[in-house]
């Protein structure tokens, strides 16, 4: 019997340590199936942070190119898109009219090139009275930075137009307001009309 016993406990405890051996091997295999399955989520998740990156400079230089167009068409929308870098003028008088014989210098600021300009340049004192106003409208063709001279007969319309002749022009403030501009690709900038 007690031969017996032993041999029914020498069963039990074989079958239960093959049990546990099969069961050890199965959630060995299951650690090594996780191990693999997190070194390749690891490598998923670097490959996604380098797309990410690569998104990310992508965006940014996507935002830069739309602050580019942005200012770029800010500036193609300003009044002040032209810069007078000089004027020069003369007084004359023939018995009809009297006049100024203006000469002034213009560069364009635009970032496209001008085809068409229309405007009004004016000529302040140092109270900042304007004393002069000329308008000017004409087909050019001015690309972007360059500059024009312009020759002018300017009839004298009011009294206030007689001080210029007496001002020292170092004291005057000239500036170009920009009422149409037409640039060499079609569009086009309107300003000062309601």
């Amino acid at each position: 019997m007690k031969k017996l016993f032993l041999l029914c406990l020498s069963v039990i405890l074989f079958a239960l340590n093959t049990d546990s051996e099969i069961k050890l091997n199965v959630l060995e295999n299951k650690i090594k199936r996780l191990e693999t399955e997190i070194k390749n989520n690891k490598k998923e998740i670097e490959q996604l942070k380098k797309l990410l990156n690569i998104q990310n400079k992508k965006i940014e230089k996507s935002k830069e190119n739309v602050k580019k167009e942005i200012v770029k068409d800010i500036r193609i929308r300003s009044c002040d898109g032209i810069k007078v870098l000089s004027l020069t003028y003369t007084y004359e008088n023939d018995f009809v009219d009297s006049y100024y014989q203006l000469k002034f210098k213009l560069q364009n600021t635009y970032p496209k090139k001008i085809v068409f300009l229309e405007g009004d340049l004016y000529a302040e004192d140092k109270d900042g009275v304007k004393i002069l106003q000329d308008f000017i409208k004409r087909d050019i063709s001015l690309e972007p930075g360059q500059t024009v001279t312009i020759i002018k007969k300017h009839i004298i319309n009011n009294e206030l137009e007689q001080y210029l002749k007496d001002e020292n022009p170092k004291n005057l403030k000239i500036y170009f307001k920009v009422i149409k501009a037409k640039f060499a690709d079609g569009s086009e900038t309107e300003c000062g009309i309601f």
